[in-house]
């Protein structure tokens, strides 16, 4: 079952391309009936006389946009190290998705939301979405008619499927997923670099391989109601790059992809790959952390241990 979202929190740091990471909550929160909290956290190094300041400014961003969500949206100032004090205020609250911009300039403070998008993507537990500024300074429009799903042929790679068909369904938007397969390379001899080559064969069947598990999770994934196609392709440009040259924005709106994935076909690591997504993607990318898509996993296999004991028919769609 997909998940729903019920709490969404909006980092801010007083800069106007944090707040620019706002219209898209709104837009998620105004579909889903969503609580949303704006946090701004103070950092303990700055001034105490700094704290005034930002409550005002903070009282008057949080009344900008309750005409549109009334009592659902609430804000508050947390006080310390800030990706660590969001972390925490996010279990508190029971957030269940992150929106923020991966910049913050100027502000209240020197902005700090670069680096805190490096270190939530690293830490926190749940969902976020990351929209990166573009070269002027403004951020794409949240235009969701189609979501990039890349896979890898992994359960970790899939555990974003969930919450990516979730948003998708709220925008009636499709499902696209991809599987690149890097060329098998055949070295003869190390220490001569004209012995490399590609073998086409291999390659090929490699991604027929990837192309037949494509197919299996779009069945799998229609089952449920979802708009979903998709293919694999074999990459000439390293993973990410290639995931770039596909998520085109004139089409896509959304990537979604899980910060890991090993295994499957080949052994492909997605956390380095999407760490390249984010930080040149020109749409948003909605991040599904490592940790939180290990414990899915688990579950998942204790679930499909579970039922082949009892001889049950088990899917994890």
């Amino acid at each position: 079952m997909s998940p729903s979202f019920r709490s969404i929190m909006v980092p801010v740091d007083g800069s106007p391309l944090a707040e620019a990471a706002i219209p898209y909550a709104v837009a998620i929160a105004e579909r889903t009936h969503s609580k949303v909290r704006f946090v701004l956290v103070h950092p303990q190094q700055y001034p105490p006389l700094l704290i005034e300041p930002a409550n005002v400014y903070l009282r008057e961003l949080t009344q900008r946009f309750r005409e549109r969500l009334g009592c659902s949206l609430t804000s508050i100032i947390l006080t310390g190290p800030v990706a660590p004090s969001l972390v925490k205020h996010a279990q508190e609250i029971g957030a269940d998705l992150v929106v923020m911009t991966t910049h913050g300039l100027g502000g209240l403070h020197r902005a700090w939301l670069g680096s805190v998008a490096d270190q939530l993507i690293r830490t926190i537990e749940i969902p976020l979405m990351v929209v990166r500024p573009r070269a002027d300074g403004s951020l794409p429009p949240l235009n969701l008619r189609e979501v990039l799903v890349p896979l890898d042929g992994s359960l970790l790679a899939e555990v974003a499927l969930q919450p990516a068909a979730a948003l998708a369904k709220l925008w009636n938007a499709e499902i696209s997923l991809l599987h690149v397969v890097p060329p098998v390379v055949i070295t003869a001899d190390l220490a001569l670099p004209s012995a490399v080559w590609h073998d086409d064969q291999l390659t090929g069947s490699r991604r027929e391989q990837a192309q037949d598990y494509i197919q299996d999770v779009i069945e799998r994934m229609r089952i449920t109601g979802a708009k979903v196609s998709g293919g694999a392709v074999v990459g000439s440009t390293p993973v990410a790059q290639t995931l770039l040259q596909f998520a085109n924005p004139a089409r896509v709106g959304l990537i979604a992809m899980a910060t890991h994935g090993r295994g499957g076909l080949r052994r492909l690591v997605l956390g380095s790959t999407t760490d390249k997504m984010v930080r040149s993607a020109e749409v948003p990318v909605l991040v599904v952390p490592h940790s939180r898509a290990a414990r899915l996993v688990a579950k998942v296999q204790r679930e499909m241990i579970n039922a082949l004991s009892l001889g049950e028919e088990f899917s994890y769609a």
